[in-house]
């Protein structure tokens, strides 16, 4: 076990309104007025240059994109592997790295196209988002 603290992300100008929505336990993204293209990664410009973004919140709904099992993690993260490093594509068609969580590291229990829902890590005062399985509808 790593005696190591784990590091947790410092806010930043631009991702401040993204942590304090996690700090909620909501998820968002930026969406550009201007051309309507949304992204997970915050920033002041569009790759389109309008300067007209507006954090949305998402459903907390996806698919399981790409993802890789990590064995050998840095440190900080060696009492925690392996985990799964994972792509998810958002129903708002953003795509965001995340962990996938409540499932085996193991690519027969990881299809690709899988259907994932949000839950949440907690690192001390800091909520990160994480995908699951998503439960079978009915359930």
């Amino acid at each position: 076990m790593s005696g190591e603290p784990k590091p947790v992300p410092r806010p930043t100008p631009e991702t401040r309104p993204y942590w304090e929505a996690t700090q909620r336990r909501e998820l968002v993204h930026h969406r550009c007025d201007g051309c309507g293209a949304g992204t997970q990664h915050p920033r002041a410009i569009c790759a389109c240059g309008s300067t007209d973004l507006t954090w949305t919140s998402c459903t907390g709904r996806g698919r399981l994109f790409s993802y890789v099992v990590v064995h050998r993690p840095e440190p900080a993260f060696a009492d925690e592997a392996p985990f799964v490093l994972a792509i998810v594509e958002l129903e708002e068609g953003v795509r965001m790295t995340t962990r996938i969580v409540d499932v085996p590291a193991d690519p027969a229990a990881l299809p690709l196209d899988m259907d994932v829902e949000l839950r949440w890590l907690e690192r001390g005062d800091v909520n990160l988002p994480v995908f699951a399985p998503a439960a079978p509808e009915g359930t």
